[in-house]
């Protein structure tokens, strides 16, 4: 086995296993949140239990979010596609960017959601209205949701690497 053999299977290990931290990392995030819901009674007073759970769903999403990002750069700043004779390099860059961009999107709004449902433990409420919704188990779900959009990130460079060595 070649040097750049070796090379090319680290490469892609690094890929897949960087997949799957994010995966459940984002997973767990999902799962915490929902259980933050749960663990916080609705218009009672603040739940520890839930504070703390929803700090770990947000630390969990934040983990899996910048581990996105990291490799994410990583792939971007590999210059590979130019070695394949007929391949578009700029339609590449142009995916990989809005992949990119819609990883930040989606993270920033789940971290928003997350931090409005752990502002919401803070003071015990007499009402129930829209200031107490279900913003801990809607940013589970923006979790999973942005587990989903990192997968597409990654398919969407395997893809335009199939034919490369690396690959």
């Amino acid at each position: 086995m070649g040097e750049g053999e070796k090379e090319g299977k680290y490469f892609v290990f690094t890929i897949y296993f960087g997949l799957f931290l994010i995966v459940a990392l984002d997973v767990v995030a999902g799962f915490v949140a929902m259980e933050a819901e749960v663990a916080q009674q609705e218009c009672k007073s603040p739940s520890k239990k839930a504070f703390m759970l929803g700090l770990i769903a947000l630390g969990c999403l934040l983990a899996a979010h910048f581990i996105t990002v990291m490799i994410g750069c990583i792939i971007s700043a590999i210059n590979i596609a130019d070695r394949i004779p007929g391949f578009e390099h700029r339609t590449s860059r142009l995916i990989h960017l809005a992949c990119i961009s819609l990883t930040w999107i989606v993270a920033t709004a789940g971290a928003g959601i997350l931090m409005m449902g752990i502002w919401m433990n803070r003071e015990s409420r007499p009402e129930c209205g829209f200031t107490n919704k279900h913003f801990r188990s809607l940013g589970g779900k923006v979790c999973f949701l942005h587990a989903i959009v990192s997968v597409f990130m990654y398919l969407a460079f395997l893809i335009s690497c199939s034919t490369i060595i690396f690959c």
